[in-house]
Parts: structure tokens; C-alpha cells; sequence
């Protein structure tokens, strides 16, 4: 299992935050998963978001189309009983530090694609989904992902990925990174959590985003 560690946020995320927590007044409610309304936000518990500074966090939640039966919550999180075998294991997705077994730090890819110019897809990873959107956004990000390995395998110099390490710098006000991803590093990230999406909405479950 493989944890993310915690970096000061970029500008960009920053500003998300705060554009959620302005929205969040007066609407807590409906910022649980919007895929499952008000009753559904209250089964979620801890799982209910919490706009703060800790990136994002993805989560398998049944999908309400009606179209998945199969699909359950034996737990919140997560696809399987306790006593079942993750189907998420040999994947081994990055977890944040509210993970479950079956959940992924989207904040990784997140800022992986915000670094390669993505920002559309970057974007898409903060919103709820069905089970058929993220199949479709599975295959968004790997096709993306496919496109830029394409567009830049003869560049002498590769574009770099997300900064990582952050140092804040108070006089300038900006987060000094100490090092960052390379290219590869980057588009390894995105089609993992592309195997991530298409997973869950194979497996019938929709996606909450948690930031």
C-alpha cells in the first residue's frame, strides 16, 4: 500500500478549496455525495467531505442508477466484506490518510495532470460520478495520457510533472518545491488511476470525491 505524503497545496488547489468552502456555507448538506442525495451524505459519516488543505481523496460508493444490483456497501468505502479479498490490491493505488482499502489519493493524478497542462481532467477528478462515468473518464484519462507519451517522445527535454516536498516560502508566498516528477512518473500516475476508475465502474460503483 502506498501513502501520499502531505504537501502544502499549490495556488491552484488552494483556490478550489476555497471556492468549496464558500459553497459550503448554507449547502453542507448537499456537498455530501451528490450521487446519493441528503440520506446518503448521512450513511457516509466520516466519508462526508471536509474542505481543508489535504488534497483529495477518491472513494467507491454504489451507483443510484438502478442498473447495478450486484453493487453493494457492506462498508462505506469500500466493495467487499472484511473477510473478502480487495480487488484493489494487486493495483495498489497511492492511499490517503483517511484510505480504505479500495479508494485512491486522487490528489496524485490530480496534480500530476494540473502539471502537464490537463486542468479539464484535473478538475473532473473533484466531482462525484456513476458507475458509467467513470468508465468514460477511465478511458479520458488514458487516452490523454497515450496522447501526450505521443506528442513528446522525441523532445530532447520531456515536460516534468507535479512538485512534491513543498517548502513554503513566507516572503514570496509561494511553495518552493524540492523535487519533482518526470514524465514518465507523471503519465504512470494518470493511467493508474484510469485502472482505478475503470474498476470501480466495472465492478458497478459510482466514485465520491472527498476534499
Amino acid at each position: 500500500m502506498r501513502f501520499a505524503s502531505f504537501n502544502k497545496s499549490s495556488i491552484g488547489a488552494r483556490k478550489r478549496f476555497e471556492r468549496g468552502r464558500r459553497l459550503k456555507e448554507g449547502q453542507a448538506a448537499d456537498l455530501g455525495v451528490s450521487i446519493g442525495a441528503k440520506a446518503e451524505a448521512g450513511r457516509l459519516g466520516s466519508l462526508t467531505p471536509h474542505l481543508n488543505t489535504m488534497g483529495l481523496d477518491n472513494f467507491p460508493v454504489p451507483c443510484p442508477c438502478g442498473r447495478h444490483p450486484k453493487a453493494r456497501r457492506e462498508r462505506d468505502g469500500c466493495t467487499h466484506e472484511k473477510d473478502e479479498a480487495c480487488p484493489f490490491k494487486a493495483d495498489n493505488p497511492p492511499k490517503g490518510m483517511i484510505a480504505t482499502c479500495c479508494s485512491l489519493r486522487g490528489n496524485m493524478a490530480a496534480r500530476e495532470l494540473e502539471a502537464l497542462g490537463e486542468r479539464a481532467l484535473e478538475a473532473r477528478m473533484y466531482s462525484d460520478m456513476t458507475a458509467e462515468e467513470a468508465l468514460n473518464f477511465a478511458e479520458e484519462l488514458r487516452r490523454e495520457a497515450d496522447r501526450l507519451e505521443a506528442k513528446h517522445q522525441h523532445d530532447a527535454e520531456r515536460p516534468k510533472g507535479a512538485g512534491w516536498n513543498g517548502i513554503w516560502n513566507e516572503s514570496t508566498k509561494t511553495c518552493e518545491w524540492q523535487s519533482r516528477s518526470t514524465f514518465e512518473k507523471a503519465l504512470a500516475e494518470i493511467r493508474l488511476a484510469a485502472r482505478w476508475y475503470e474498476k470501480v465502474g466495472s465492478l458497478g460503483y459510482g466514485v465520491h470525491a472527498w476534499y
